[in-house]
């Protein structure tokens, strides 16, 4: 395939969460494009954890899918990296929310969570010890039981991938103006408990 029409081929949310430069690393842009218009997912094993990536076309779908195979209470974790609002760069965490209190947050926050790039969103059901987290980079981790989640994505017609799911180096963030009231009212929609962001939130 031209590498050239690619990005006309690529699903929305790249064109307006994440921009390429394609000719920088053609070897890394023809290894992301393998599964790009997909929904795949790769299991990574490492000493100290394991957990599955997850690359989907349609995020907000697939993350309610996910939460809802989880047991109610949760916690929301909201990382805003970037604001163009003037708010907080910080951690914000939730109180304790059952599922139709997240699921309410997901069809209010869904396109802006989605499509810009601003920040990560954790959610962490501790009765499975299992934590959901979508990253600016459009990649979904699943932490908790690897055949539980491994059986969902497979009902949920996701192909198991044979390479690590990453996105090539040479990338950039979009900031859209047109979600910046949502940046000012997902900050007022839960109590939230805030903290400074840590190392690896950069």
């Amino acid at each position: 395939m031209n590498l050239a029409s690619i990005s006309k081929e690529r699903s929305s949310i790249m064109i307006r969460k994440i921009g390429f430069f394609e000719k920088e690393n053609k070897d890394e842009f023809e290894q992301f494009n393998k599964f790009a218009n997909s929904n795949v997912y790769h299991i990574e094993n490492s000493k100290s954890f394991s957990r599955i990536m997850i690359w989907s076309t349609n995020v907000i779908d697939t993350l309610l899918n996910l939460v809802n195979a989880m047991e109610e209470p949760y916690f929301v974790l909201y990382i805003l990296h970037v604001s163009r609002t003037g708010q907080e760069m910080a951690r914000y965490q939730s109180h304790e929310i059952n599922r139709l209190e997240i699921e309410n947050f997901f069809i209010e926050f869904g396109n802006f969570i989605e499509n810009d790039g601003r920040h990560d969103i954790w959610v962490y059901s501790p009765h499975m010890n299992a934590t959901v987290v979508y990253d600016k980079d459009n990649l979904i981790y699943l932490y908790g039981d690897m055949e539980y989640f491994e059986n969902l994505l497979n009902g949920l017609q996701f192909s198991d991938h044979n390479e690590p799911l990453y996105l090539p180096t040479s990338h950039s963030h979009f900031y859209n103006a047109e979600y910046d009231q949502q940046e000012i009212d997902i900050l007022h929609h839960f109590e939230w408990h805030q903290s400074p962001l840590r190392d690896e939130d950069y």
